[in-house]
C-alpha cells in the first residue's frame, strides 16, 4: 500500500533530501563559479529554514524572479558553451526545484536530478575519495526513495537503510561485469569531447625567472615511478624534461627546429629499468632519468634527449623506460655549438668582466666551471623561493645586486656565464629527487621537486651535467624543501632526517593514502583496452573482442539480472517484514483446516469468514487480526507489539 503521489512528506525526509543534494553539489565548488554554487546553497538554506513551515516558501511571482536571477547568474559567469555551462544549468535547476520540494513527486524528481548531478562529478575527477563520497550520496538518495514508499506511515529508517544497502549489493555483480567487459575506448569515457585547456600545475614549453619557484610551491604529484631494481641514490635522480637553448635575456625556450638524429653517446654499466605513471599536465613532455634510451609509444626522442609525446598529456599516462645514469656524448654538431654559444643582447660589462677574470686565471675550460661554482659558493648567494624583482636585466641584477634566487636563477645565469667563456651550454628543466613510499616501494615525484640545472659541452667528455644549486644549497640534492619553515624572502630550509613522532605519523598516513590512490589509478582508472585484453586472457576469454565482447557483456549482465530476480522471487520481496511473516504463518495454520485466505480478501473480511465457520476461534482470531492491522497499517508499531504478535500466532491452534 504505497502513499499516493500527491501526499506530503515528513519534514525529516525533506531535510535529508536537501542535505543529500547539497552534498552532491559540494564537489563542484572547485569547478563552477562561486556565484552559481552560492545561488544553490542560498536556496537550499531557505528550504531548510522553511522545512516545518511550507507556507513560507516563495509563491509563483517570487519563484519566477529567482529563476531570472539564476539564469542571469549562469549567463554572466560563463563565456562560451562547454561542460561548465551544462553543469551550471543543472545546479541552478536543482536549486530552484528545492523551492517546490513539498510532496512525494518532488522527491522523485530531485532524486533523479541528484543522481545525474553525481554523474557530472566524474567529468572533472575520478579519484577514489570522490567516488566513495558519491557512492554514499547515492546510497542516501536511494534510502530516501525507499523511505517515502514504506508501507507504514511512521516508517523505520533502519529498514530503509538496510533495503538500500541490499539493492546496492545486488547491483555490484552487474557493475563488475560491465566494468570488466564494457569495451574500452582510446581515452576516458568521461572526457570525450571536453575542453582540456584547464590550468594544471606544471611546466610549460618555456621558463622565465620565477616560473619554477611558482611550480615548486605545489605539493601535487607530478609522477610516480616503479623501479625494476634498487632505487637510484638522490644525487642520481635527475628527471630530464625540457632542454632550453634559446633566450632573449628574459625567457628561455626549447629549440623547435631540431631535425638531427639523437646524439651518439658512450654508456657505462647496466641501464636502470622503471615505469613512470605521469599525471596529466596538458603538455607534451615525458620525464626520464638521464639519459633515456627508449622511446615510449606515441612519442619521439629529440636530439638533445627530450622525450616529446605526439599530443598533450590530458590523462594519466604509464610508460616503461630504460636509462643509463653514466654516459658521455661523442660529438656536437656545428649548429648545436652555435646555439649553445648564442648570447642575448642584454649581456652587461659586469658579467663580461667577471668571466674575463676567470679566463685569465684558468688553464682549462673545466677550471672556469670550477671558478663559477666557487663564486656561487663563496659569495653571499641565498637559495630562496621568493626572490625580489629583477628589473629589465634579470641575470645581471641577480648576479651582482640581489643574489637571491631559486634554481632557475642559478641555472640560467650559469649558462650565460659559460657561453661568455666560449663553453657551449644549455638549461635543462625537470625534477630532482623524489620520496620513496615505504608502503608501496615506489618513488613519488612532486611539483615541489621541480628543478633546473645546466649542461656544458667539454671536449673529450661531451655534455656534462652541472648543478649550480648544489654549490649554494647542497642539501637540495639530498632532502626535500620544508615548506612549513618558509618565510617571505627567507632562505629555504630543508626537511630534517628524523622528524618528531607526530610528524612521522602524519607522513606515514599520507604515504598510505597515496598507495591507496595509486592502486586505484592503476587498476580502476588505468583499466585500458590493453589491460582489458590481459584480464580476458587470464579468464580464458581472450577470444572476445569488438562486437563479440559487447554481446558477451549483454548476455552475462542479463544472466546476472535473471539470477538476482529469481532469488528475489524465491525469497519473497516482503519476507523481511516480521509482521507480515507472522500473519502468513497465521494464514498457513488456517489453510491446513480448509480455511485458506482468498486473494481478494483483506484481514477483516478473512477474520469474519473464519468466525462464521468457527465461532470458537473468535477471541483468538480477533486479538491476532486487531494487533496485525494496528502494526501493519496503524501507529502501534514497536518491537514489543511485534513480539506479542509472534507469541499469539505461535500459540494459535485452530
Amino acid at each position: 500500500m504505497n502513499i499516493a503521489l500527491g501526499n506530503s512528506v515528513l519534514p525529516r525526509v525533506l531535510a535529508a533530501q536537501v542535505l543529500l543534494l547539497g552534498l552532491a553539489v559540494v564537489p563542484h565548488i572547485q569547478q563552477l563559479s562561486p556565484w552559481l554554487v552560492g545561488f544553490f546553497f542560498i536556496l537550499a538554506t531557505l528550504r531548510l529554514m522553511a522545512i516545518n513551515h511550507p507556507e513560507r516558501l516563495p509563491g509563483t511571482i517570487p519563484l519566477f524572479c529567482l529563476t531570472l536571477i539564476g539564469i542571469a547568474t549562469l549567463i554572466l559567469q560563463t563565456t562560451h558553451i562547454n561542460k561548465e555551462i551544462g553543469v551550471g544549468l543543472l545546479v541552478v535547476m536543482l536549486g530552484l526545484k528545492l523551492m517546490e520540494l513539498r510532496q512525494q513527486r518532488d522527491i522523485y524528481v530531485t532524486a533523479l536530478i541528484g543522481y545525474f548531478m553525481i554523474i557530472t562529478q566524474f567529468l572533472y575527477d575520478q579519484s577514489m575519495l570522490l567516488t566513495t563520497s558519491m557512492i554514499l550520496v547515492t546510497f542516501g538518495l536511494t534510502t530516501v526513495l525507499i523511505e517515502i514508499n514504506h508501507i507504514r506511515p511512521k516508517g523505520h529508517t533502519y529498514l530503509s537503510l538496510r533495503k538500500a544497502l541490499i539493492m546496492l549489493g545486488q547491483a555490484m555483480p552487474i557493475m563488475l561485469v560491465l566494468f570488466i567487459l564494457f569495451p574500452r575506448l582510446s581515452g576516458p569515457l568521461w572526457q570525450l569531447g571536453l575542453d582540456h585547456k584547464t590550468a594544471i600545475t606544471g611546466f610549460s614549453d618555456s621558463i622565465s625567472l620565477g616560473s619554477i619557484s611558482r611550480v615548486s610551491q605545489s605539493k601535487a604529484v607530478a609522477f610516480r615511478v616503479d623501479f625494476a631494481g634498487p632505487v637510484p641514490a638522490p644525487a642520481k635522480r635527475y628527471w630530464r624534461g625540457l632542454v632550453l637553448w634559446n633566450t632573449d635575456g628574459y625567457n628561455w625556450t626549447i629549440d623547435n627546429a631540431q631535425t638531427e638524429l639523437p646524439a651518439t653517446y658512450y654508456t657505462k654499466g647496466e641501464p636502470v629499468e622503471y615505469e613512470v605513471t605521469l599525471e596529466p599536465n596538458n603538455q607534451q613532455w615525458l620525464f626520464s632519468l638521464d639519459i633515456p634510451v627508449d622511446t615510449p609509444p606515441d612519442s619521439r626522442l629529440l636530439p638533445d634527449f627530450q622525450i616529446q609525446a605526439n599530443k598533450p598529456i590530458t590523462q594519466r599516462m604509464r610508460y616503461k623506460q630504460r636509462s643509463y645514469l653514466e654516459y658521455s656524448s661523442k660529438e656536437i654538431s656545428r649548429v648545436k655549438r652555435q646555439k649553445g654559444l648564442k648570447l642575448p643582447p642584454n649581456i652587461t660589462p659586469r658579467m663580461r668582466k667577471l668571466v674575463d677574470h676567470w679566463q685569465s686565471t684558468a688553464t682549462t675550460k673545466f677550471d672556469i666551471i670550477g671558478l663559477a661554482l666557487r663564486h656561487f659558493n663563496r659569495e653571499e648567494f641565498i637559495y630562496t623561493l621568493s626572490p625580489p624583482p629583477l628589473g629589465n636585466n634579470p641575470a645581471d641584477a641577480f648576479m651582482f645586486d640581489t643574489r637571491r634566487g631559486f634554481c632557475e636563477h642559478y641555472a640560467t645565469s650559469f649558462v650565460l656565464l659559460m657561453r661568455l667563456a666560449d663553453i657551449p651550454a644549455r638549461v635543462v628543466v625537470g625534477y630532482q629527487g623524489g620520496e620513496i613510499n615505504p608502503h608501496g616501494g615506489y618513488l613519488i615525484v612532486r611539483q615541489s621537486d621541480a628543478h633546473a640545472w645546466a649542461e656544458v659541452w667539454l671536449e673529450g667528455r661531451g655534455w656534462v651535467r652541472i648543478d649550480p644549486t648544489a654549490a649554494v644549497a647542497p642539501e637540495r640534492i639530498e632532502r626535500p624543501i620544508d615548506f612549513a619553515e618558509l618565510g617571505e624572502g627567507a632562505p629555504i630550509r630543508f626537511q630534517v632526517i628524523d622528524p618528531g613522532p607526530l610528524t612521522n605519523l602524519i607522513k606515514q598516513f599520507g604515504f598510505g593514502m597515496d598507495l591507496v590512490n595509486a592502486t586505484w589509478h592503476r587498476w580502476v582508472l588505468g583499466y585500458t583496452n590493453q589491460r582489458q585484453m590481459q584480464m580476458l586472457s587470464l579468464l580464458g576469454l581472450d577470444f572476445l573482442s569488438g562486437t563479440t565482447l559487447g554481446i558477451a557483456m549483454i548476455v552475462i549482465s542479463g544472466l546476472v539480472i535473471l539470477i538476482i530476480t529469481i532469488g528475489i522471487l524465491r525469497t519473497g520481496r516482503t519476507a523481511t517484514d516480521p509482521v507480515l511473516r507472522s500473519y502468513q504463518q497465521f494464514c498457513r495454520k488456517l489453510a491446513k483446516q480448509e480455511l485458506a485466505k482468498r486473494d481478494n480478501e483483506g484481514p477483516r473480511d478473512y477474520a469474519q469468514r473464519i468466525i462464521r465457520k468457527r465461532p470458537e476461534l473468535k477471541a483468538s482470531v480477533d486479538r491476532i487480526i486487531r494487533l496485525y492491522i494496528g502494526l501493519r497499517y496503524g501507529r502501534i508499531d514497536s518491537e514489543h507489539n511485534r513480539k506479542h504478535l509472534r507469541r499469539l500466532v505461535r500459540g494459535f491452534t485452530p
